[in-house]
């Protein structure tokens, strides 16, 4: 920067400050802006918490009543657990048949994602053990990318074998 440039700057910050104080001391064009006092809060009648209620499709309920509800819901859940006793039985049958599963492993993806994923489509239990077992095994790096039919039976060292 220059001298002349300085000065220029100066100048300017100097007629600046000149201006608003000319401003502030000598003209009364003041704009303020009032806030409400913090007392003061806006009244909410009955019918704007009716109108609130029905524009959101939600209804208001008395305490005891709620907590009737809450009450009958819960003996509900114990009567339905106590009748699925018998049902889920029936039900570990049924999860014992074996399905295939298409898995696609997409390029990039990480050993972490790649155990993410086949906990979600209930081809392993635990991701961490998935997770571990590869890196034992020095094999975090060699998933392949592609498609694979895994089926629920396959044991983890044969998941893992058939992706790397």
């Amino acid at each position: 920067m220059t001298k002349k440039m300085l000065q220029g700057i100066a100048a300017g910050i100097m007629l600046t400050t000149l201006i608003f104080a000319y401003n502030f001391y000598f003209t009364n064009n003041f704009t303020v802006i009032k806030d409400q006092p913090d007392n003061v809060i806006g009244e909410v009648s009955e019918e704007d918490i009716e109108q609130y209620l029905k524009s959101h499709n939600l209804v208001a309920v008395d305490k005891l009543e709620y907590e009737e509800l809450l009450n009958l819901k819960k003996v509900e859940k114990e009567e339905v657990e106590k009748n699925d006793e018998d049902g889920r039985q029936e039900e570990v049958v049924e999860d014992d048949s074996i399905k295939e599963v298409l898995f696609v492993v997409e390029p990039g993806t990480s050993s972490g994602t790649v155990g993410i994923m086949l906990e979600e489509e209930g081809l392993i239990d635990d991701r961490q053990q998935f997770e571990n077992y590869l890196s034992d095994a020095g094999l975090e790096t060699q998933i392949r990318a592609g498609e694979y039919y895994l089926s629920t039976g396959m044991s983890l060292e044969e998941i893992i074998e058939n992706l790397t």
